[in-house]
């Protein structure tokens, strides 16, 4: 039996962490993988149901929704919208300066199908380009659960994003963040955000950063005036719908592009809005010998949102080195 590759899932014993059991031609993972049960399923789908049919009201919205203009976060918007209609919903696309033209008419079309108030998030360009280049450099800035899940450049985009919405939910009173993640990408459907949770995190990302050594990583981070203002029973609470819904990114597809939205020609099989992406796979795995899916690709592959094969696919997919030397040049790194 061949035990370098899980013969469940895509995972190999060259990843870091993983080990292949000779007997089972299991990873780890696969071999304690428990699905959740149907009344745990249903439990999840009775709790969102009620937070989003009746929201508390207090604040200017009820959900801020991170809308990157790719094609399960418009999924998610038109699904929430279409489910309860009379949710407010304030959707904030972070323009990072890699996003694609498709992508910024996407968010902005989907945000008028569902009546939602479109917001861009846009910090200085430039400071930000340094920033993602400090991350390529940078060597271990994040955790290893973390950077094996994500490359280095898109878990500090990705906590950016988690700060300045969060802030903005601070800021409106909102109860909700809603992020659309797919059941590989998080285990966990409901995460409530508290004040001592809130301050770690930004305290945590800010170390983050300093090891990357960026110098003014105050615009990155929740606004510490609001943070300090905010009342120790503040409680927001982050939801992830696809956790409560399923995930199948075939119907997702044909629902998307029968709707309007429009694919990117990025050609990129690992996403649809971020011109960044080639890029920072090629650098994860020359830093790490890992590719920043395959532990996500793995759990969908695991709790059968996804064939063996098709994950196999995307990592072995081909990167475009005209992208990823574009993207050089822009950072400056070529």
């Amino acid at each position: 039996m061949n035990t370098s590759t899980c013969k469940k899932c895509i995972l190999d014993a060259k990843t870091p962490g993983i080990s292949i059991n000779p007997d089972t031609g299991l990873c780890q993972f696969c071999e304690h993988y428990t699905p959740i049960s149907e009344e745990k399923k249903e439990e999840a789908r009775l709790r969102m149901n009620a937070l989003f049919k009746s929201p508390p009201g207090e604040g200017k919205y009820d959900v801020i929704f991170a809308l990157s203009g790719g094609m399960d976060s418009c999924n998610t918007l038109y699904r929430l919208k279409s489910e309860y209609p009379h949710l407010k919903i304030l959707a904030v696309q972070f323009d990072n300066g890699f996003i694609s033209d498709t992508a910024l008419e996407n968010a902005k079309k989907f945000c008028d199908l569902t009546k939602s108030t479109y917001f861009r998030l846009a910090l200085d360009e430039s400071k930000l380009r340094d920033t993602f280049k400090r991350a390529a450099l940078s060597m271990d800035a994040f955790p290893g659960f973390a950077k094996y899940r994500a490359s280095d450049i898109c878990n500090t985009c990705i906590s950016i994003i988690k700060q300045k919405i969060t802030e903005k939910a601070l800021a409106t009173k909102s109860p909700f963040i809603v992020f659309a993640f797919s059941p590989g990408q998080t285990k966990t459907p409901f995460i409530a955000l508290k004040k001592p949770f809130m301050v770690w995190t930004r305290k945590l990302f800010e170390e983050q950063l300093e090891t990357m050594g960026v110098k003014d990583r105050e615009p990155y981070l929740m606004d510490k005036k609001i943070l300090k203002a905010t009342s120790p029973e503040t409680e927001v609470t982050i939801i992830h719908p696809y956790l409560v819904w399923g995930y199948d990114k075939q119907k997702i597809r044909e629902e998307c592009i029968r709707i309007g939205w429009i694919e990117p020609d990025l050609n990129d099989r690992n996403s649809s809005n971020c011109l960044l992406n080639a890029f920072a796979i090629q650098n994860h795995r020359q830093k790490y010998h890992i590719h920043p899916y395959a532990y996500d690709l793995s759990a969908l592959v695991r709790q059968g949102y996804m064939g063996r094969e098709e994950a196999k696919k995307k990592i072995n997919a081909g990167l475009s080195k005209s992208s990823i030397e574009e993207i050089q040049r822009q950072l400056h790194l070529s």
